[in-house]
């Protein structure tokens, strides 16, 4: 499933990037690579969602989220 599909409160492993190499790096930057666990704390389907990676807290764009599958936890 894409990360845009997950809800407030839900908690995923990272499956995989979909992406090229400027949107993995960015990823890799944030923490964010397969296996990691990411919490969602804010999500809107047209705008950026709110997440916990790693203790950190970030924001990605609605064009990022539908690229990293994830499965939930």
């Amino acid at each position: 499933m894409s990360l845009s599909e997950l809800k407030p409160g839900n908690t995923a492993i990272v499956e995989t990037i979909l992406g090229g190499r400027h949107l993995r790096q960015k990823l890799v930057n944030f923490g964010m690579i397969p296996g990691t666990e990411i919490h969602v704390v804010r999500a809107n389907r047209l705008g950026p969602m709110v997440l916990i990676v790693q203790g950190a807290q970030i924001m990605l764009g609605a064009g990022m989220t539908k690229r990293i599958n994830v499965r939930k936890k």
